[in-house]
């Protein structure tokens, strides 16, 4: 039964949901995997929403320059160089101190930090890199989670319109994975979980990138994103609309895509030979990159 106080903070969206929706969203537990300026405006949301419980997960501390886009995050956090779990977890207790948060200062690559996940009902990416999002879709693979993936692109050219867009990409158990939707690279994941390999390949001239080169980012496309992955995770729970595998977000135009997809039959995160629905019966991935070959 909802205690009454619970019933008149989320009066307002029960009247959209109804109780049982309330009811589901206060007994699931949700986990966020990047806590900057996408992932805390995720955890700001759902505390406001009522979320049953919290994981947070990021290694990264606040930075001067974050704070243009850090949810709950001030001046002297950066100063102080404060984790950003730290500031999320402290967001929550703000907008509701009964939601349990668990703060995790580690990256999504640690195998610790990756079986902590488990316990979700779901899971929420706002990640940089190809590596991460492996991660998370092999996590949601494996033990049939639901996945909502998140990211922001803005691309600015002397001679080209500004381009602000973005992208929420919905992994359910039996619909089409990440990699399916075209979500990462496993090449490009592969070189992020072997820093060695991307300097060689870099050295050689095969790779032209800017690793180092920080990327544009502002607070109000981040929150568009944010708001169309909320609401994804709200149909999840209740089912008010068809679910849409990949939606792209373009404010220039305005507009949202919807865009369909199926499950590739031969897909190797999620086909016949992957390890879809096995839990904990299949080990977690591999994330230390390969040891090197000895010397003659």
């Amino acid at each position: 039964m909802t205690p009454a106080s619970d019933t008149h903070r989320h009066d307002r969206q029960i009247r959209a949901f109804g109780h049982d929706g309330q009811r589901r969203l206060g007994a699931a537990t949700a986990a966020v995997v990047g806590a900057g300026g996408i992932g805390s405006l995720l955890v700001q949301g759902l505390a406001h929403l009522g979320i049953g419980r919290l994981i947070v997960i990021d290694p990264d501390r606040v930075e001067p320059t974050n704070l243009n886009r850090l949810a709950g995050a001030t001046a002297t956090d950066a100063q102080d160089g404060m984790p950003k779990v730290e500031v999320a977890a402290r967001a929550v207790a703000n907008i509701d101190p009964d939601i349990p948060v668990h703060a995790i200062q580690n990256s999504i690559l640690n195998t610790d930090a990756w079986m902590t996940l488990r316990c979700a009902d779901l899971l929420f990416g706002a990640v940089d890199g190809h590596a991460p999002r492996w991660a998370l879709n092999a996590l949601a693979v494996q033990y049939a989670r639901p996945y909502i993936d998140t990211g922001a692109e803005i691309t600015a050219h002397e001679s080209d319109p500004l381009d602000v867009s973005g992208h929420v990409a919905t992994v359910t158990p039996g619909g089409p994975c990440l990699l399916c939707l075209s979500g990462y690279n496993p090449a490009a994941a592969s070189m992020e979980l072997d820093p060695t390999l991307a300097v060689a390949k870099r050295s050689a001239g095969y790779l032209h990138d800017a690793p180092d080169q920080p990327t544009p980012s502002v607070i109000f496309l981040n929150q568009a994103i944010a708001g169309v992955a909320l609401g994804e995770a709200l149909n999840i729970l209740t089912g008010w609309h068809r679910t849409r595998p990949y939606t792209l977000i373009d404010l220039a135009g305005p507009a949202l895509t919807a865009i369909d997809a199926d499950p590739q039959p031969d897909c190797p995160a999620c086909g016949p030979d992957s390890p879809r629905g096995e839990g904990d019966a299949t080990p977690p991935p591999h994330f230390a990159p390969p040891s090197p070959p000895p010397h003659p």
